[in-house]
């Protein structure tokens, strides 16, 4: 009976990885509020029903929409960084790590985010404008939105874990939804999950998604492309003893610093 309470067994590392996607998840909020905040008030009176659908509040919530994302991108890459980890047992200081990668990634992690935002919301314009022309023009741009949305998957944990520029990085991320394209199917469930919850339950599951709302998709999704990202990762030669033992000591002496 003890040996299920051991720090080594299968419950109490199950315990420390949820604990550590929960904190993962409150890190990424942080960066998200501006966001959330943002369109809350610009749009919730019209999602609530309080106020008449107008077709300019959508137009500003989308142009400031834009500038308040920009510290979501590089939180996101460093939570994929981290998710990455947890998922291949590769030991790492949870904190540190996630504000190294927001750190070494900000500046191409904002103009992604950025990017993303700015077509999502041409696309919900185009929708709003050409709302009463013919249903082939909606089935079209469904589709167009379906596949920018599948390549939106990959880009942060691309960024996270192969350094490339952002041309490539986009161009990647649609190679990587096409060659995996059942497990990326099923990360556009994993992702949808919260706002299918919140439609269930509404108000209810605020507490559940301020815990897991961005890190436990993520960490489905993680557990979904780990294995595709081997496939393109260097491989590492193998090192003598010796090697081993400096690698090491130069790892101890970087935590440290």
């Amino acid at each position: 009976m003890g040996r299920i309470f051991d720090l080594d067994s299968p419950l109490m590392r199950g315990l420390t990885k949820m604990a550590d996607v929960m904190w993962i998840n409150v890190l990424t909020l942080v960066f998200a509020l501006p966001l959330l905040v943002e369109q809350f008030f610009m749009l919730g009176p019209i999602l609530m029903g309080e106020q008449e659908f107008a077709f300019n509040y959508v137009l500003y919530a989308w142009l400031f929409g834009i500038i308040a994302s920009i510290p979501l991108g590089p939180a996101l890459t460093g939570m994929h960084f981290v998710l990455l980890k947890i998922v291949r047992d590769e030991e790492s200081y949870v904190t540190k790590t996630f504000f190294k990668s927001f750190k070494e990634n900000f500046v191409q992690g904002m103009i992604l985010m950025v990017i993303m935002f700015a077509a999502g919301g041409i696309l919900l314009m185009d929708y709003l404008i050409m709302k009463g022309n013919a249903v082939v023009y909606k089935y079209i741009l469904f589709a167009v939105s379906l596949i920018l949305y599948l390549a939106s998957l990959y880009i942060f944990p691309l960024l996270a874990k192969f350094v490339n520029t952002i041309p490539g990085t986009i161009k990647n991320a649609f190679l990587m939804a096409i060659l995996a394209l059942p497990k990326t199917i099923a990360m556009a469930i994993v992702t949808l999950l919260p706002f299918v919850l919140y439609y269930l339950m509404d108000y209810k599951v605020v507490p559940i998604l301020f815990l897991f709302g961005f890190a436990g998709p993520g960490y489905l999704c993680a557990f979904l492309y780990s294995e595709t990202f081997k496939k393109f990762e260097p491989k590492e030669a193998e090192l003598s003893e010796e090697e081993e033992l400096d690698n090491a000591i130069k790892k101890i002496d970087e935590e440290d610093q």
